[in-house]
């Protein structure tokens, strides 16, 4: 077998349910269909937050973040992550990014030979948190494709692994496609150009990728990921305007822990990856990068991975029962508070600890998690998924002295928290 070349493709918001590999019928996504005729797609798979840093950061480690400790925008994320393991086994590594918040100063960079990301000059946007006491600014954006497969075009000969993440497809991103010309005015316009980014995403980054393998000669040893990092309210649960956006502009918004917003697309294409294969059962994105490592022949036991590989269930191995998902947003300024959740196969506890409000939904009955059934839960069953939450909370990394820069940080999560005044 010749060495496989990896390369991950996030796009920033896209729910499954609006590809057409997955039934969606307003647009067509020709590429993507492509990669999932060609390898597997999974119907239900879930991420660990509806924020971006969090969930990509719990994706490129395989871990949750209590112990990557990505959880704010003043956190550090701890590996290693997926580039300084392929690092460690000859890969040459590169890392493009749309939001400031996956930057070098928050420790996505390590194990990256190369890494570009957002800058004052690439950005489309400014913003910042309106209750973010901190204001910290996140620069919104960085059409890197064109930097992408110059990259590419430059090192191909080697083994590679790249990790894309296109923020484009995200909310607020339609005033600047509109006047670079990636998208038509007034062409599927609803829900701010939605449905035009995917499609833009998919022929000028996906479709070109396929090709640009092809004549580089080296699409058949090249594992394709593509994925999101988390889905995006469209209207199905009623919540408040995210509080970074001048303009308030309600849906698309990523701010809860339903479904709508963390049901991701994963497809996995590779040279020993079944074709056309679907698998309904129930994953998580913290899977991929064990499976990932475990189909390129590097062995995961001294990984201390949450997630864990999917070869087995791939090569037709049942999806064990008893599938457990955190997920999290605790930085609150963000949104609607701390919230946290907590899944059971289709049993979903969500407990806000800024509002003090629980929520209960048995999805085999209640898909879209409407009827939360909270109080017909005995107590005892509600203590379980209170004590597991707790535990999420408290951060496993490993400790160092810090600076008292960094114990005011400290100090600020302890308030976002309730832990101090």
């Amino acid at each position: 077998m010749k060495d496989q070349n990896i390369i991950i493709i996030s796009l920033d918001e896209v729910r499954p349910d609006h590809l057409s590999c997955y039934g969606y019928q307003k647009i067509s996504t020709p590429a993507i269909d492509q990669i999932a005729s060609e390898g597997v797609r999974f119907e239900n798979c879930f991420t660990s937050s509806c924020f971006t840093p969090v969930a990509m950061g719990s994706v490129i480690t395989g871990k949750y973040p209590n112990k990557h400790g990505m959880r704010d925008p003043y956190s550090y994320l701890t590996g290693p992550s997926i580039a300084g393991i392929l690092k460690e086994n000859g890969y040459k590594t590169a890392g493009f990014v749309g939001n400031s918040l996956l930057s070098k100063k928050n420790g996505f960079a390590e194990g990256f030979d190369f890494y570009n990301e957002s800058s004052e000059e690439t950005s489309w946007e400014e913003a910042n948190y309106k209750e973010d006491p901190k204001k910290t600014k996140v620069l919104v954006g960085n059409y890197w494709v064109e930097k992408f497969f110059k990259w590419l075009n430059e090192n191909y000969q080697e083994k590679i692994f790249i990790w894309g993440h296109l923020l484009e497809t995200h909310e607020g991103s339609e005033t600047y496609l509109l006047k670079k010309g990636l998208i038509k005015e007034g062409e599927l316009s609803e829900f701010s150009y939605y449905d035009a980014k995917i499609k833009m995403a998919d022929e000028k980054l996906i479709y070109r990728l396929i090709s640009t393998l092809k004549e580089l000669n080296i699409y058949n040893n090249t594992t394709i990921v593509v994925m999101s990092d988390h889905g995006t309210n469209l209207g199905e649960h009623s919540v408040p305007p995210i509080s970074y956006r001048e303009t308030e502009k309600k849906y698309p918004q990523h701010s809860t822990m339903y479904d709508c917003d963390l049901k991701t697309p994963m497809i996995i294409k590779g040279e020993k990856i079944p074709k056309n294969k679907v698998i309904p059962g129930f994953v998580k994105s913290i899977d991929l990068i064990p499976t990932l490592l475990d189909s390129v022949g590097i062995k995961l036991d001294k990984f201390d991975f949450d997630g864990e590989s999917l070869v087995p269930v791939i090569n037709g191995e049942e999806i064990e029962k008893n599938n457990i998902l955190y997920a999290e947003d605790i930085f609150e300024p963000r949104g609607v508070g701390i919230i946290q959740a907590i899944r059971e196969d289709h049993l979903k506890y969500i407990r806000n600890l800024t509002q003090w409000t629980e929520e209960y939904y048995d999805l085999s009955k209640d898909p879209n998690e409407k009827s939360n059934i909270i109080e017909k839960i005995k107590p005892e069953e509600i203590i379980k998924f209170r004590k597991k939450l707790n535990s999420y909370l408290v951060s496993n990394e490993i400790k160092k002295n810090i600076t008292e820069k960094e114990k005011e940080v400290v100090d600020q999560r302890l308030r976002l928290l309730g832990y101090i005044e």
